[in-house]
């Protein structure tokens, strides 16, 4: 009998997951743009880029889907370090800032910082 494999592509995996959100207690600070993150549950210290330190700001208002998480960060408030209003200046598609997220979601995730959910 043959075996079938169903392979999804990023679209279809960032559909899937309906929302995101901060996994335990973090406790941050900001210097140059540059996040140093403490995740209490483990004792896990992370230096993240702005981008990422971004997200997870974005996250702390709530579980969210990734598209809500792009206009957090990208919307038209602006992140709030220079260093990202940098980055997020060399993003003008909707398109490339929602994968360019879902990159940043997926390694933070790989950190314990962030979790999906499916429901």
């Amino acid at each position: 009998m043959a075996q079938v494999h169903h392979v999804l592509s990023v679209r279809d995996f960032s559909a899937a997951i309906k929302r995101w959100s901060l996994s335990g207690v973090l406790d941050w600070r900001e210097w140059d743009g540059e996040f140093v993150v403490r995740h209490d549950d483990s004792g896990a210290t992370c230096l993240l880029s702005p981008l990422a330190g971004e997200t997870l700001k974005a996250l702390s208002a709530g579980s969210a889907q990734v598209d809500e998480i792009a206009r957090r960060i990208f919307g038209s408030v602006g992140p709030s370090n220079p260093a990202t209003a940098a980055l997020v200046a060399s993003f003008a598609d909707a398109d490339s800032d929602v994968q360019i997220l879902l990159h940043t979601l997926r390694e933070l995730q790989g950190l314990g910082l962030v979790r999906a959910s499916l429901t």
